[in-house]
């Protein structure tokens, strides 16, 4: 009797094992640190080494994710990944799904999180395969500069909204990146709008944050030697304008003029492949070249 036991619980293991060989799967992300709310994007990494087609996300429930803390205390969820589509993985081939993990689990504390994933094959008779969990912290990061404005109301004749606006910056792979936090009440309803990465800056100088008359915030600050990142973000936290800047003798500014608009003075666009929205071209301005009429503003 022992010995049947003792053949079943090999076969069953071996079972395992082989299954967990024809798909081979990881969850990776871009970065090993975020800032509280920040969106963490999490991609769910499919391989088929299995000698034939596999379909995949074939349920509601074909794939599950779960986070804890560092003291292994389960994190509030909020929701569920959407399902998505049915994919067909050819053999040999490999397919990324992309989750937003914030609007599901609570991040918005500072600590050390663990993601766990596991899928269903329903094609290999619903067998369950774990997926290698996924570590990263939430931290707080540095307090640069922060503001509180109001903001026009949706509706005529209600209070303004107010928001706060601050500047943080965090080491990401080993490099300084500042990040705007955007949060306030819409109503009654105090909420995050945003947490957006501005990208690198250098770890001297101060960036810049003004806002204008139609309530958008221009934020402007130096990443390298001679070149400055600006940045126009609406009042929900959304980016409307990501354009560089560079300058030959002394540092450009971010200034206002007597009408309260807001631009840049000293610097000269250079148009970058990551412009936002998209440059028509990539051509250099030259050393005579002007930047768009609304940002050549006079001390």
């Amino acid at each position: 009797m022992r010995r049947g036991y003792l053949f079943l619980l090999v076969g069953c293991l071996l079972s395992l094992n082989v299954h967990a060989q024809l798909l081979q799967v990881k969850m990776v992300t871009d970065r090993n640190n975020f800032l509280p709310n920040q969106a963490v994007v999490v991609k769910l990494v499919v391989r088929n080494v299995s000698g034939q087609k596999v379909m995949l996300a074939d349920g509601e429930d074909w794939v599950q994710f779960s986070a804890h803390d560092g003291r292994g205390i389960p994190v509030l969820r909020n929701g569920n990944p959407p399902r998505g589509k049915s994919i067909l993985v050819d053999n040999g081939k490999s397919h990324v799904w992309t989750y937003q993990m914030a609007p599901i689990f609570d991040f918005s504390k500072p600590g050390v999180f663990t993601i766990h994933a596991r899928i269903k094959i329903r094609q290999f008779n619903n067998h369950i395969l774990d997926v290698p969990p996924l570590k990263f912290q939430v931290v707080t990061g540095v307090k640069i500069a922060e503001m509180r404005r109001g903001v026009a109301p949706r509706q005529v004749g209600q209070p303004p909204d107010l928001r706060t606006y601050t500047l943080r910056s965090t080491r990401v792979h080993g490099r300084t990146h500042l990040f705007l936090r955007v949060e306030g009440t819409r109503g009654n309803e105090m909420r995050i709008y945003n947490v957006l990465d501005l990208g690198r800056k250098v770890p001297f100088g101060k960036p810049q944050m003004e806002m204008d008359p139609q309530g958008v915030t221009h934020v402007f600050f130096q990443f390298y030697a001679k070149n400055f990142r600006y940045y126009q973000v609406g009042p929900e936290g959304q980016m409307l304008v990501r354009q560089s800047y560079f300058f030959h003798k002394y540092p450009p500014a971010l200034v206002r003029d007597d009408e309260g608009r807001v631009g840049i003075t000293g610097a000269h666009r250079e148009v970058m492949k990551d412009d936002f929205p998209k440059a028509p071209d990539r051509k250099r301005p030259s050393s005579e070249g002007r930047a768009p009429p609304e940002l050549l503003l006079k001390k």
